[in-house]
């Protein structure tokens, strides 16, 4: 791992970011040296600004955002075909190899966001009260680390051992050997736990940071991935019982501009079309839109085309498949400048369908590089999701939180009996292609159900491999 901590010992606020549509992200950071950093409250901010800086990081993003709906098999890959970004094609048939070049990325820059988020931690927290008051100083120490449980929980969801670094790297102690799952987990537990008991509430705090109900909210995902059932259904329920959160009234709006970081949204990544039109991280906007539009629309790159066994799965009547999948020849916008007609008629959209979830009207697009649109990380149906998947598993009502999903809808009691099948058939078309189901697969223990017919093998491919780039500095 040496390679990787020399990299990322690099100073954040040398770094200049403007990162987010928020006021509190708008900011450039100057190139400064560490002995006259950490001073004044400003420059906290403006450090802690460079530890969110990364969330919007476009290679990052990768994984997150929608490889596990390509790699859940639930949408092809797409694109120009097997030679368009040709490192997911092995992956796709769970064929793991360290030397695959799209993952060095991924690895190191959430290494990056660790290495930033403990920089803050360790230097805000030597801070004296002239220099930042206390409330003020444990607010930003608080979002520092749900930052940091948020980098570690997407290493470990993706990655599984991997180094444990709670610390600022010093020269000459640069490898550090893998920590165990058990380890690991603690460790994003204790960040969340700390960060909700200092943040604020959403509405409280300012749009697009970390709040106390986003680091209550992780949580809960960390217990679900753990299974440790009761805490899930718990921790569910703090956030449930807050009355912060709600439902969108209409499903689709979660995904217009003027709903973002609404009412249903529990944490949402920033995004804004500025910057120079170029390609890279010099843009503040995102780039998975561009990657899922249409390659006959909107100069799209055409990758995650849902499958027809994906669109197969939602019941007659189900709102959300129209909110889900665009059809070929399927009129977007009627009615409006923006109407447009969906071409889906390219070689690698076999089943010719094309995701409809964060697809605006031309008219709200952004640079040739970058949409606008947030990405919503968390949204409260999923909390309502795992609280039910929690009760399930616990001999609980799980219907009821099951129940309030599908009303928003006009659903009404799920048809299917058995109620860990009834919760993830649920969490396929709520949240379908969103970029969930590779992972929700691994964690429930069904790989090889449902991707054994691709080559998943349980134990092998539960985890994707540590870049050998970084591996070969790892003491194991």
């Amino acid at each position: 791992m040496k390679k990787i901590f020399r990299i990322f010992l690099a100073y954040a606020a040398c770094i200049a970011v403007t990162s987010c549509s928020d006021s509190f992200l708008d900011i450039n950071a100057p190139s400064v040296s560490e002995q006259s950093f950490f001073t004044t409250e400003n420059q906290a901010n403006l450090a802690l600004t460079g530890c969110y800086d990364i969330l919007g990081w476009d290679d990052t993003n990768y994984f997150p955002f929608w490889l596990g709906d390509i790699l859940g098999h639930d949408a092809y890959k797409g694109g120009e075909g097997p030679g368009d970004q040709p490192w997911i094609e092995p992956l796709l048939n769970f064929q793991y190899n360290a030397g695959n070049p799209g993952l060095p990325v991924p690895f190191q820059h959430y290494y990056f966001g660790v290495n930033r988020c403990n920089r803050v931690i360790d230097k805000v927290g030597a801070m004296t009260k002239e220099m930042i008051g206390d409330d003020k100083k444990a607010q930003v120490i608080a979002e520092a680390r749900f930052l940091r449980g948020y980098y570690y929980f997407e290493l470990v969801k993706i990655f599984g051992e991997v180094p444990l670094v709670d610390h600022l790297m010093k020269a000459g102690n640069y490898n550090l050997p893998k920590s165990s799952l058990a380890e690991l987990w603690t460790f994003i537990e204790n960040d969340f736990k700390a960060a909700a008991d200092v943040l604020l509430e959403k509405g409280e705090q300012d749009v697009g940071r970390a709040t106390k109900g986003a680091a209550q909210a992780f949580l809960c995902k960390a217990y679900i991935f753990e299974k440790k059932w009761p805490e899930a259904l718990a921790m569910a329920e703090e956030v449930i019982q807050s009355g912060t959160y709600d439902l969108e009234a209409n499903y689709e709006d979660n995904w217009k501009l003027d709903h973002e970081n609404g009412i249903e949204s529990v944490f949402e990544i920033q995004f804004t079309p500025s910057g120079t039109d170029a390609w890279g991280d010099d843009n503040e906007g995102n780039e998975f839109v561009i990657f899922t539009r249409s390659r006959n629309n909107g100069d799209g790159w055409g990758f995650n085309c849902p499958k027809q066994s994906f669109v197969d799965r939602f019941e007659a009547g189900d709102l959300r498949r129209d909110a889900t999948i665009i059809d070929d020849g399927e009129v977007l916008w009627p009615g409006t400048d923006d109407e447009t007609v969906a071409d889906n008629q390219f070689s690698s959209c076999l089943d010719l369908y094309m995701g409809q979830k964060y697809q605006i009207p031309p008219s709200e697009w952004g640079l040739q590089s970058d949409d606008p649109n947030n990405w919503i990380v968390i949204r409260y149906a999923e909390v309502l999701l795992w609280a039910a998947e929690a009760a399930a598993h616990t001999g609980g009502d799980w219907q009821s939180y099951l129940q309030q999903v599908r009303d928003r809808v006009n659903m009404g009691p799920t048809p299917i009996a058995d109620a860990l099948q009834a919760v993830y058939h649920e969490r396929e078309v709520e949240l379908g292609m969103e970029g969930q189901r590779l992972w929700d697969i691994i964690r429930q223990g069904r790989g090889e159900e449902v991707l054994g017919g691709e080559g998943y093998v349980e134990g092998v491919n539960n985890y994707l491999p540590i870049p050998q780039s970084q591996l070969n500095f790892i003491d194991n």
